[in-house]
């Protein structure tokens, strides 16, 4: 397997098809919530083209503060006016609302909780959460995008009942039907995901729930904190597009829930495994790239493709997680000529791929290869189970046959880092 070094610690190459679902938008799942960054100018600027591109600017405040405002002490007590201000100018108070701080504020050590408890008694019918947009805590344990979910989901309150549903989490999307939300409603139960939610009083029904699919590495710690807090159990979940990783999930599952779902699991299977059968016959050898901003596990992806007998021969990743290891070296030892790929690497600018044929899953390495042939997917959106892996091969057919406009892709995606 070739890796060129490319994932050495060096200056990173931030492409134009670099991004995704940003803290902005992450927040803005939570209904009935508006968020209020306190931040730099440069860093609003950042947030409100987030909030701009992904048609949620409404949600969206800032107070702006400068050098001048630290030095004088009255840094904490701006929140407090700021927020006072803002529920003056907004036509209804939200429900909940998150106050987002920068870098600045990390290093400044500032003490959030009397100013949230200040904030509660004032406005008593707010929920107040601190969060935080601080790049330079992304090699930490605790980087923005797990405290952001970690302060979504402690606005559930314990229950004193528990209803026959199942709360996933850790992904952004959910398809309105699959082989999940079918299986389980087959067993009695009702599948419930935040992004399904108008109303905050009825997201909250997801603290009566049985279970917790975790989704995605992200909620991993907010995981944690509902089982010892609400008293709901977590399955571990992740997205995968294998056979035998989706089964051993539905097994798991099972076990959980004290239900036989495996016999219910062959339908869709099947299914998918015609699917697989139709992409390959369309597809044959052309050598297909698998893109880390396209799915959460890009070298399971692409070890599953590998083991259908599709051509992989690139996977762009900015590195190789620890739940990914296992599938990493069974690729490497499946396909040891494959073409290890890092898009941040300074090297990437040279666009030294230009010049061979890929069919890209996700427009990152489309944009770095020069692709016309790319499959738009972005952080497995509306992809689980089985129907997800029908919905990968219908879109690689359409990606194999239809020209693409990478740029366009790029624009509509709304990518925010």
């Amino acid at each position: 397997m070739s890796q060129c070094g490319c994932f050495e610690q060096t200056l990173h190459y931030v492409s134009p098809s670099h991004g995704g679902w940003g803290v902005v938008r992450i927040a803005a799942l939570v209904p009935e919530s508006h968020h209020l960054f306190v931040c730099p100018f440069a860093c609003g600027r950042h947030t409100a083209l987030g909030g701009e591109m992904n048609g949620i600017k409404e949600q969206v405040s800032y107070l702006f503060i400068d050098e001048a405002d630290i030095i004088s002490g009255d840094y904490e007590q701006m929140i407090i006016n700021g927020v006072d201000d803002l529920f003056e100018g907004l036509d209804k108070i939200p429900k909940v609302l998150f106050i987002f701080t920068a870098c600045l504020d990390d290093l400044l050590g500032t003490d959030h909780e009397p100013i949230l408890a200040e904030l509660s008694e004032k406005y008593p019918d707010v929920q107040f959460r601190h969060c935080k947009m601080n790049p330079i805590s992304l090699d930490s344990k605790l980087p923005p995008g797990v405290t952001l979910q970690m302060n979504m989901y402690s606005l559930l309150e314990k229950s004193t009942g528990q209803k026959n549903t199942v709360n996933l989490i850790g992904i952004n999307t959910v398809a309105k039907n699959g082989d999940l939300r079918d299986i389980l409603a087959q067993k009695g139960y009702r599948l419930l995901h935040i992004s399904e939610y108008d109303r905050f009083e009825d997201f909250r029904e997801m603290s009566s729930s049985k279970l917790d699919i975790l989704a995605g590495p992200a909620a991993k710690m907010d995981s944690k904190d509902m089982e010892k807090n609400l008293g709901i159990p977590t399955v571990e979940g992740y997205v995968t597009y294998r056979e035998q990783d989706i089964d051993a999930f539905y097994t798991r599952l099972s076990e959980a829930l004290g239900e036989d779902l495996l016999p219910l699991t062959a339908p869709y299977r099947d299914k998918a495994r015609q699917k697989i059968a139709e992409a390959k016959a369309v597809i044959g050898d052309y050598p297909i790239a698998v893109d880390y901003q396209a799915v959460l596990r890009p070298f399971s992806l692409a070890l599953m493709l590998a083991e259908n007998g599709f051509r992989v021969a690139m996977v762009a990743s900015d590195g190789i997680p620890a739940f990914e290891q296992e599938n990493y070296e069974k690729l490497m030892e499946l396909v040891p000529d494959l073409l290890l790929v890092n898009p941040l690497h300074h090297d990437s600018v040279k666009f030294g791929l230009t010049d061979k044929d890929f069919l890209c899953i996700g427009f990152d390495c489309g944009y770095i290869t020069a692709s016309d042939k790319v499959a738009n997917l972005m952080e497995d959106d509306y992809m689980y189970g089985y129907d997800g892996v029908c919905r990968l091969m219908d879109m690689l057919i359409a990606a194999f046959n239809e020209k693409a406009d990478v740029s366009e892709m790029i624009e509509k995606a709304g990518l925010i880092i």
